[in-house]
């Protein structure tokens, strides 16, 4: 497909904080325990429980209807068919956190690279492919080949518990309807008008780097900073499944600082008296909503989500690592009671860093328990 051409970008989310109103406690969500009724809905877990994960992270449903569960611990891809068949898994791929699959079988890898410049070993981030339709979806057999990698002036210090010192890291990737595809950047080194390290990148579905005049959202979208607008410690992308939305994503922050931690990015193409530009699809003003308040989506007090996911009817589905929690939203960002937590329940859920949906079934990679959990949300029953 022809790749998007995005206008050169005027406008973007309203900057500062400003104040929060109707702001909900996650801890006061229900427990997660099998087959609880909540309100008019229930939830059922799914049996048998997949384990024998080695810290399962980022996951996803291909458009082959396979899942893949990235294992950064053990530096591969695991691919599972949805009975729970463990198919393989892929060649060598350093620190792999975030996969998806374009709609010609590529999977698509935010991950790292090692090589050696003068004499020295350096890590830089990296986006790797796995073309499984080449090699008839034999995971094992099909190279892992680097598309793109950052400079050798970004490479990744860390230091003794893992946290970024220095460099660049990729930490979520999401596929568009042309295949082409976003990554999420992070790094400390922000100072930079034009490249900092906080950004969302672009890539055509040959990967290809659009120029930031297509995709920039900074400084329109800041690089630092704790307001609406702020981009700090992006962990995770999502876009839509359908052209309703076209280029449109939603991006988690695990930025502790910042009070609106999911953000909703659309693209305005403009208008005779409007110029083309990226915006948020929210307000912050509670003026502009039927209830007089801001949706739940913005209210809601997350502390380190790590995942988000829409599904089939753009609902919006968002795991928060920290409140071992599931938080499920409509389309106008209200929190809807099939949502589950609370704060360390020692139950269902242990840092939960991914999920995904597929027919009416929520997957969640439960990191903590090394394992990947299934719930089908009697909502979504027929």
């Amino acid at each position: 497909m022809r790749s998007w051409l995005f206008a050169t970008i005027t406008a973007i989310l309203l900057a500062g904080c400003g104040e929060k109103s109707n702001v909900i406690d996650p801890s006061t969500l229900p427990k997660a325990t099998q087959g609880q009724t909540i309100g008019d809905t229930s939830y059922i877990q799914l049996q048998p429980v997949w384990t024998g994960f080695n810290s399962p992270k980022g996951i996803n449903i291909g458009f082959d209807y396979i899942l893949y569960v990235t294992e950064p611990d053990s530096d591969r891809i695991q691919m599972v068919e949805l009975s729970g068949a463990r198919v393989g898994h892929s060649r060598y791929v350093r620190n792999p956190v975030a996969v998806t699959e374009d709609r010609r079988f590529n999977l698509i890898i935010a991950c790292e690279y090692d090589t050696t410049v003068g004499g020295q070993n350096v890590t830089l981030a990296a986006i790797a492919k796995i073309r499984l339709f080449n090699h008839q979806h034999d995971i094992a057999a099909a190279p892992v080949e680097i598309v793109h990698h950052e400079s050798v002036q970004r490479q990744i210090v860390r230091d003794g518990n893992g946290n970024l010192v220095s460099g660049r890291e990729y930490t979520g990737v999401a596929v568009l309807p042309d295949n082409s595809y976003y990554v999420t950047r992070h790094g400390n080194n922000n100072t930079s008008p034009v490249d900092p390290d906080n950004m969302v990148l672009h890539f055509s579905q040959y990967d290809r780097q659009y120029s930031s005049d297509y995709i920039d959202l900074v400084p329109r979208m800041l690089p630092t900073g704790t307001g609406f607008a702020a981009i700090d410690q992006l962990s995770g992308i999502t876009t839509f499944r359908t052209k309703q939305f076209g280029t449109d994503f939603i991006v988690t922050q695990a930025d502790p600082t910042n009070a609106f931690k999911v953000k909703w990015v659309s693209y305005n193409p403009g208008s005779e008296l409007a110029a083309p530009g990226w915006s948020s699809q929210l307000s912050l003003d509670p003026a502009k909503y039927v209830t007089g308040k801001l949706p739940d989506i913005l209210s809601v007090n997350f502390f380190s989500p790590r995942a988000v996911m829409i599904d089939d009817r753009s609902n919006i589905y968002v795991v928060d690592g920290q409140l071992d929690s599931l938080m499920k939203f409509d389309l106008t960002g209200k929190l809807l009671n099939v949502s589950f937590g609370p704060v360390k329940t020692g139950g269902a859920l242990s840092n939960p860093s991914g999920v995904t949906y597929f027919n009416k079934i929520v997957y969640i990679s439960d990191t903590g328990h090394n394992r990947i959990l299934r719930y089908e949300l009697s909502t979504d029953f027929r």
